[in-house]
């Protein structure tokens, strides 16, 4: 082969190699820098990426979803075994399922009704809001606001920890809000290593208070 002709095609495939958003490698969906997407109904044993987000169309499945740095969204009636990032919100739709854990490190975390989580719920520095879904496990965050809302069910604790030394939080010098509807359950208890402002509405369920700076309202 002519050595002009031989280094034009490998110099088309390097640049090919590194503009690709995704792959699918067997059954896994992958990328490094860019976004990717499993198809409406399809199924995976893993869906990542390091930039970008991870988006699981509508009853489709993976055994893993998850990201470093942008959202994973489950749509209606997905299911994976485990939804995680760093930096980034998890979303997870209508009916959706996680058979384990759902965590992020700083952003927020929002269950849409008849979805449901397996594991726990964690994430340091984010919101929870649980609307009418169900956690097999408990909810933890260090720096975020807690709703309950639409008869969610959490089988076991909901554990706000407390700041530690060298931690930005956002909400220094403020308490936390812990909202729990007349119809929501929490079968664990409701545990508070720093300060916050609970309501807990007529009706609902929960197991201990556990907290010495807890205002009821």
């Amino acid at each position: 082969m002519n050595h002009k002709i031989f280094l034009t095609a490998c110099m088309a495939l390097l640049v090919s190699a590194t503009t690709e958003v995704s792959r699918a490698d067997g059954r896994d969906l992958h990328s490094v820098n860019g976004s990717v997407s499993a198809e409406p109904g399809q199924s995976y044993d893993s869906i990542s990426t390091v930039n970008g987000s991870v988006h699981v169309g509508r009853g489709a499945s993976a055994d893993i979803a998850k990201t470093v740095n942008g959202r994973v969204a489950l749509d209606d009636e997905a299911k994976v075994g485990a939804a995680t990032t760093v930096n980034g919100a998890l979303d997870i739709g209508e009916g959706a399922t996680v058979d384990r854990e759902a965590s992020t490190v700083n952003g927020t975390i929002k269950l849409a009704k008849r979805a449901r989580v397996g594991g726990d719920v964690t994430t340091v520095s984010g919101n929870v809001r649980v609307d009418g879904a169900e956690i097999g496990g408990g909810i933890t965050t260090r720096n975020g606001d807690i709703e309950l809302s639409d008869g969610a069910h959490v089988h076991k604790d909901i554990h706000i920890e407390k700041k530690t030394d060298g931690f930005w939080d956002s909400k220094r010098d403020e308490p936390l809000h812990v909202r729990i509807c007349g119809t929501c359950v929490v079968d664990g208890d409701l545990r508070f290593e720093r300060p916050v402002e609970l309501t807990v509405e007529p009706g609902a369920k929960i197991g201990k208070v556990i907290g010495e700076e807890v205002t009821r309202r």
